[in-house]
């Protein structure tokens, strides 16, 4: 696929077939996605891959659990009350794949360079007919103290991207963009 044909088209995909990503694939994607520029050549980046369906609906269930009982404190989370009270929510949307994407907090700029790294693996992903999402709503519990210690997350290291993973179950069609905002565009 050509990379801009990949830019436009690719879009987040919350279904997918049954078929599992290979895990030498999904080292393969880490691999290429680290092309990503950083500063200072750093590469600040560390994963969890968990391919298990039954830890993931585990997470989902705590990470539930958690947003509802604190909602009031998460304004950003408001809007999607009904969606969190729905009892068949999964956080995950049911995928065999989950790669979280941490970086390195000794690097400045290992929110950026991370966020890179996520959109090489997003675009690669979808080169191969697999989509991906990335989860803000479950970065409290990936990122709290006893899913680090099961997973051996460094000290050192803070969520940057929940990613799920999954062959993608038929062409869809591209999400309608809006045109750039340029802001001196008048000058």
């Amino acid at each position: 696929m050509e990379v801009l044909d990949c830019i436009r088209n690719r879009r987040s995909v919350r279904s997918f077939t049954d078929k599992k990503v290979e895990y030498d694939t999904i080292k393969e994607l880490l691999e290429i996605s680290s092309c990503a520029p950083t500063a200072q050549y750093w590469q600040p980046w560390g994963f969890v891959v968990i391919q298990d369906k039954e830890e993931l609906k585990r997470l989902s269930d705590k990470g539930l659990e958690y947003i509802r009982a604190n909602i009031d404190n998460l304004p950003h989370f408001h809007k999607y009350r009904d969606l969190f009270d729905n009892p068949d929510y999964n956080l995950f949307y049911d995928a065999q794949t989950l790669v979280i994407v941490y970086g390195d907090k000794d690097s400045h700029w290992y929110m950026q360079d991370c966020s890179l790294f996520t959109q090489n693996l997003i675009l690669a992903a979808f080169d191969k007919g697999i989509g991906s999402c990335w989860i803000g709503f479950a970065e409290e519990i990936l990122e709290n103290d006893e899913f680090r210690k099961k997973y051996n997350v460094p000290d050192n290291y803070s969520i940057v991207a929940p990613m799920i993973l999954g062959y993608i179950p038929k062409d869809q069609k591209p999400p309608k963009r809006r045109a750039p905002i340029i802001f001196n565009e008048s000058i």
